[in-house]
C-alpha cells in the first residue's frame, strides 16, 4: 500500500499544483500532497532500515524427528574451532536420505540428550508487524524477517549421538559383533537385541575423538 500511496500523492501533487486554477486551493492541496509524499518516503526508509511498524516476536515450534538408521543422531563440528555444528537426522523414520541442519549466522544448532522424546524445538526471534494496519501498509515492501534462532535437537535416552567418523567405527564394531553372535545359535533374537544395545551403550560412553586440536566427546548438552 505504501507504494500506491506514494504514487498517488506524487501524481496528486503534480495535478493540484499545475491544473487547479484557484491559486489558494492549488497551494493548499499541493502542499498537502507534497507533505504526504515526503512522509511516505520517510516511512518506507524507516521500515527498511529501522523496522518502523514492526516489533520483535519469539516463536517456538516443535516437530518430531527420527534417528538415522533407527539409532543415531550425527553431529559434525564446523569451523576452525568446532564451536558450531551441523546435525544429521531424519524428519521421518521412513526417510531414506538424512536431513542436514547446517549452522548459519542467524542459526545455532544444539543437541540435548536423554530427553523424553525425539523432537526438534526451534526457537526463533523475528521482526513482525505490530498490527494489520502496518502489515497492509508495508507488507509488499518487507516481509517478516528472522533475527536469530536456536534449533535444539532433543533425543531420547538410548539414541547414539556421534560424529560421522564415530558412526563408521561403530558400524564396523557392530558388524564384528554380529558375526560373533551368529556363531552362537542358542542366542535368541531378544538376547541379541539386548547385547546390541549393551555394545551401543558401551561404545557411546567410551567414544572420544580429537577434532580441530581439541577433545570432542559424545555429550554436547
Amino acid at each position: 500500500m505504501i507504494f500506491l500511496l506514494l504514487t498517488v500523492s506524487v501524481l496528486a501533487f503534480f495535478l493540484c499544483w499545475n491544473l487547479i486554477p484557484n491559486q489558494k486551493v492549488s497551494n493548499v492541496t499541493g502542499v498537502f500532497f507534497a507533505i504526504l509524499s515526503i512522509l511516505s518516503v520517510l516511512a518506507m526508509m524507516g521500515n527498511f532500515k529501522y523496522h518502523f511498524g514492526m516489533e520483535q516476536q519469539t516463536i517456538v515450534t516443535r516437530t518430531e524427528i527420527a534417528p538415522v538408521k533407527q539409532m543415531m543422531i550425527l553431529k559434525q563440528p564446523v569451523g576452525t574451532d568446532g564451536s558450531e555444528q551441523a546435525v544429521i537426522y531424519n524428519k521421518k523414520a521412513s526417510q531414506k536420505k538424512p536431513t542436514v541442519a547446517k549452522p548459519a549466522m542467524d542459526t545455532k544448532n544444539v543437541i540435548k540428550e536423554n530427553a523424553s522424546k525425539n523432537q526438534l524445538v526451534t526457537k526463533g526471534t523475528y521482526w513482525v508487524y505490530k498490527n494489520d494496519f502496518y502489515k497492509a501498509l508495508f507488507g509488499f515492501a518487507q516481509k517478516h524477517e528472522l533475527i536469530k534462532q536456536t534449533k535444539t535437537f532433543e533425543v531420547e535416552n538410548g539414541v547414539l549421538v556421534m560424529t560421522p567418523d564415530q558412526a563408521k567405527q561403530f558400524g564396523a564394531k557392530m558388524k564384528a559383533e554380529a558375526k560373533a553372535m551368529q556363531k552362537n545359535p542358542k542366542m535368541s533374537d531378544a538376547q541379541k537385541q539386548k547385547l546390541t544395545k549393551k555394545y551401543a551403550a558401551e561404545f557411546q560412553k567410551a567414544s572420544k575423538s580429537t577434532i580441530y586440536g581439541t577433545t570432542f566427546t559424545k555429550s554436547c548438552s
